[in-house]
């Protein structure tokens, strides 16, 4: 008889195991009646008569209650299934230094886009907190079976609902204060939310935190952002909840992270550190993706995740009406997606249908972001091509992540996409620059694009079209179509003019 048949014997019926610590007496005496047992086992044969049969088995049973009388009169020190310490989440990546047009159209100082002001080192993702739990078993059981699809936007409208209401006790003016957890130095505020653990790097920026809400399953993984009450980071509140409010819960799109709360501390919690911001988590951003081999080198999913990027920047621009001037490839983040089909976008009043892959681009961090004007007709041309750089630069500044590093020089990406690939993004930022340049002057003869933020995504549309892996980006409605709710590229004022002026066209022909 094996010592863990043994074992398994005296512990059927408990909740948990009882093993006595190896090298202990007890566990020695256990061993040698084990021998014994299989001593007696292995002297069965097959010409062995029922009554020898029956008198052996006798035996094995008369030592099978010993071991657990023994075990029953001593009580051991057990091994419980406890979860081990909270292990340390590695550093944040960085993002890289913004990248510049090319010098030939390189517009003047005044007109050139603001360095970047965020850096990544304080980014949460979601592997961060999963690293962070304490029970590996629970966390495999809830990863594989409860939270296969928490990216569904469906699932996160619902996880919205379920954690604001467990955070509708925050007041506006809540203020951190200082709590240990597991040794560990964090905060809470009124004990609604624990911020438990810091991770990345701590900046000027401020500082991320993973957070719990006391007995609630973690399922849904949060991140607080503990950041200065600027004027930038005030403003990022408030249009992350303008987007969770107007966008998110009302379906009309997925590319943007969800805010379930925010509070201003009156009181100075470390220097000038007391606007707190309770997020979602992503898990990871595009940083990580240019820098994974086999992302690079699959061209269908390095064009799907292009897509996605330039519809995020649109859908900030047109729905929002703001320009992010900040797009680096940190500033890009990304969900696990688990969705099989394709979505359904509108932009313009005409459907377009994606084909979902394993991953959802989010356009993050709206610190640097400005308000498009609407300029009217006795505006300087200077200032209708300044706010058209802007414009542009949102889009021709990322796509340098799709490009291959030897082209333009940039060290950090350490692997080449296909030729292929690079060909084609390239092709697509040249043709944008052609543009930008074609507008300025249309500007100077006082005749551009009212609303260029929409004349240059349809533009890209129609680009993307010639270069997408075919099944990818459909103008025909397939029949897998996964959202039921349109998700919106432009206003539905927008689209409602389109509409308009397409049936006035059409009227006239």
């Amino acid at each position: 008889m094996k010592y863990m048949d043994a074992l398994r014997r005296y512990n059927e019926g408990s909740d948990k195991w009882c093993i006595p610590r190896k090298g202990s007496a007890d566990y020695l005496k256990i061993r040698e009646m084990m021998k014994k047992i299989s001593s007696i086992q292995k002297s069965k044969s097959k010409e062995s008569s029922k009554e020898d049969i029956e008198n052996k088995n006798r035996s094995i049973r008369i030592l099978q209650a010993a071991i657990k009388r023994r075990l029953a009169k001593k009580p051991m020190k057990s091994k419980s299934l406890t979860p081990p310490k909270s292990l340390t989440p590695p550093k944040s990546l960085t993002p890289p230094k913004s990248l510049t047009p090319p010098k030939s159209l390189t517009p003047p100082k005044s007109l050139t886009p603001p360095k970047s002001s965020s850096s990544s080192k304080s980014r949460a993702f979601s592997s961060d907190y999963y690293k962070n739990q304490k029970a590996m078993k629970i966390q495999k059981f809830l990863r594989d079976k409860l939270i296969a699809n928490k990216n569904n936007l469906n699932n996160r409208v619902n996880a919205y609902k379920l954690v604001s209401s467990r955070l509708a006790g925050i007041q506006s003016n809540d203020c951190l204060e200082k709590k240990v957890f597991n040794g560990t130095q964090g905060y809470t505020i009124r004990n609604v939310i624990n911020l438990e653990k810091q991770i990345g790097t701590p900046s000027k920026f401020g500082a991320i935190y993973l957070t719990s809400i006391p007995d609630f399953l973690g399922i849904y993984p949060i991140a607080s952002k503990v950041m200065p009450d600027s004027r930038d980071n005030e403003k990022e509140v408030k249009l992350m909840t303008k987007i969770t409010n107007e966008i998110l819960l009302k379906k009309m799109s997925r590319h943007f992270l969800m805010i379930y709360g925010s509070c201003v501390c009156t009181k100075q919690i470390a220097e000038k550190l007391k606007l707190v911001s309770i997020n979602e988590l992503a898990d990871g951003d595009l940083k990580s993706l240019i820098h994974n081999r086999d992302f690079v080198r699959d061209t269908e999913l390095t064009f799907n995740i292009l897509i996605q990027t330039f519809i995020s920047i649109a859908t900030f621009q047109n729905v929002l009406g703001h320009i992010h001037r900040d797009p680096h490839y940190g500033n890009f983040l990304f969900q696990n997606n688990n969705d099989k089909g394709y979505y359904h976008y509108i932009f313009n009043g005409v459907s377009y249908y994606l084909k979902a892959c394993k991953y959802n681009i989010i356009i993050y961090d709206y610190g640097l972001a400005s308000p498009i004007t609407e300029y009217k007709k006795t505006a300087l041309p200077g200032l209708i091509n300044s706010q058209c750089r802007m414009i542009s630069y949102d889009y021709t500044n990322i796509i340098h992540s799709f490009f291959n590093s030897s082209a333009h020089k940039i060290k950090d990406y350490p692997h080449r996409h296909p030729e292929a690939t690079h060909k084609a993004t390239l092709a697509i930022h040249n043709n944008l620059e052609n543009l930008l340049t074609e507008e300025y002057a249309k500007n100077k003869a006082k005749n551009g694009e009212k609303h260029y933020e929409n004349y240059i995504f349809e533009y890209i549309i129609q680009e993307f079209l010639k270069y997408a892996p075919k099944g990818m980006f459909l103008t025909k409605r397939p029949l897998n179509v996964i959202n039921s709710t349109p998700f919106y590229i432009s206003s539905p004022q927008a689209t409602k003019a389109a509409k308009s002026a397409k049936a006035t066209k059409a009227a006239k022909a």
